[in-house]
């Protein structure tokens, strides 16, 4: 595999394992059930059953802190890692003494902007669905050190895209069958 990365590149792998996925599909669509021995009860059709849910994924929950080190303040931890389409929960807290009891935290990119005030915990909800490196910072105090969230792009999206597909299409164009 690494040899054949080597040489071909990864757009070319990435064209490799669409097309066995395109493939593979199509021999699934072709596949016909067995003919029944004529009985009328035989050659109805069975009943359609539900397809199981996909588990739901776990949320991803994260604490970070606004800390006075020395003279300068932090959020901690400067870095948090989420995989595209998970479910993110930040609780911040402002552990920063002093006479301003607030600090503010945004991600821009993910219009996230809120205030977190000493003694109680601000909580923030949203899906991680851009990839990518989006900063947050407090946006009142510029000088405050902030950090990054990291977000890896989902596989199977990219692969739609490199396809020229969108979700919920086949790779013929078809709409996908409820």
């Amino acid at each position: 595999m690494r040899a054949l990365m080597r040489r071909a590149g990864l757009p070319a792998v990435m064209g490799g394992i669409a097309l066995f996925v395109v493939a593979s599909y199509a021999r699934a669509q072709q596949a016909s059930p067995a003919a029944g021995t004529g009985s009328a009860a035989e050659e109805s059709p069975a009943p359609k059953q539900a397809a199981p849910a996909a588990p739901a994924r776990a949320v991803k929950k994260f604490t970070l802190v606004s800390v006075l080190i020395g003279e300068t303040k932090f959020w901690l931890p400067s870095t948090i890692i989420v995989d595209q389409d998970d479910k993110v929960q930040l609780t911040l807290k402002n552990q920063v003494p002093g006479p301003e009891n607030q600090h503010g935290f945004t991600i821009p990119d993910y219009s996230i902007v809120t205030l977190v005030t000493r003694g109680t915990p601000t909580v923030i909800d949203f899906t991680a669905d851009k990839p990518g490196v989006f900063p947050y910072f407090c946006q009142l105090h510029p000088a405050h050190v902030g950090g990054q969230l990291v977000v890896h792009p989902n596989l199977a999206s990219m692969m739609m895209r490199h396809m020229g597909m969108r979700r919920g299409m086949h790779p013929e164009g078809a709409p996908e069958p409820k």
